[in-house]
C-alpha cells in the first residue's frame, strides 16, 4: 500500500488528524489475514552427477589425463504459484545453477563445453519431462579455475488440488556410462 502525501499547508490538528488516519489505514492493511505461501518444488542436485571429469582421447584416466573438472556447487531459486479458480495452474520456478570448472594439466585449449539435465518429477520419481542443456566454458588470461551460473526458468502445470511440493526438480551434468563408473570409483562405491 502506497500513502501518498498531501501538498499545502494545514492546521497542526489536521495534520495530526491526516497521521492518524494513515497510520490507521497502515494498521488494517497489514491486519489482514494472509494466505500461507504455496510450497516449492524440492530442487536436488543429483550427487552422482554433480561432478564431471573429462580425459584426453585414448585409455589414459589418470590425473595427467584430465582435460577438464567440472561441479555444480550449488543452486538459487525461487518459485511463484499462480492457481485459478478450478484449482488448477501452473508453478513457475526461476533457477540459477552454480557451477565451479578447473581446466586440467592435459587440456591442449582454453576453452569447454558441459552438458547438464534438468528434469522435473513426482513424487515417486517418474520423470515427467527432462532436457539437456550446454554451456561453453572459456578460462581466460592465465585463470585455469572458474565460477559460473545458469539461469533457468521452469513452468510446471499443476492439476486441481496440486502444489509446487509435488513435484521434484533434479539437476546433474550429462554422463556418460564411463563418465557415471568414474565418478563412483572415485567416491568409493
Amino acid at each position: 500500500m502506497k500513502i501518498l502525501r498531501t501538498a499545502g499547508a494545514g492546521s497542526g490538528r489536521a495534520k495530526a488528524g491526516w497521521a492518524a488516519l494513515a497510520l490507521f489505514i497502515l494498521a488494517a492493511c497489514q491486519q489482514g489475514a494472509t494466505a500461507p505461501v504455496p510450497p516449492c518444488p524440492d530442487i536436488v542436485i543429483v550427487q552422482d552427477a554433480s561432478e564431471l571429469t573429462q580425459f584426453l582421447s585414448g585409455p589414459g584416466r589418470d590425473l595427467t589425463d584430465v582435460t577438464l573438472e567440472a561441479r555444480i556447487s550449488d543452486f538459487r531459486g525461487f518459485c511463484e504459484t499462480d492457481v485459478e479458480d478450478d484449482r488448477t495452474g501452473t508453478v513457475d520456478v526461476e533457477l540459477q545453477l552454480l557451477l565451479v570448472a578447473t581446466r586440467g594439466p592435459a587440456a591442449t585449449t582454453r576453452d569447454a563445453t558441459v552438458r547438464y539435465f534438468v528434469a522435473i518429477a513426482d513424487k515417486k520419481e517418474n520423470i515427467l519431462a527432462r532436457e539437456e542443456f550446454e554451456s561453453s566454458v572459456s578460462f581466460e588470461g592465465n585463470r585455469n579455475r572458474i565460477g559460473f551460473s545458469e539461469e533457468l526458468a521452469q513452468n510446471i502445470p499443476l492439476k486441481a488440488g496440486q502444489l509446487g511440493d509435488a513435484f521434484s526438480i533434479f539437476v546433474g551434468f550429462v554422463l556418460s556410462d564411463e563418465d557415471l563408473k568414474y565418478n563412483l570409483n572415485k567416491r568409493g562405491r
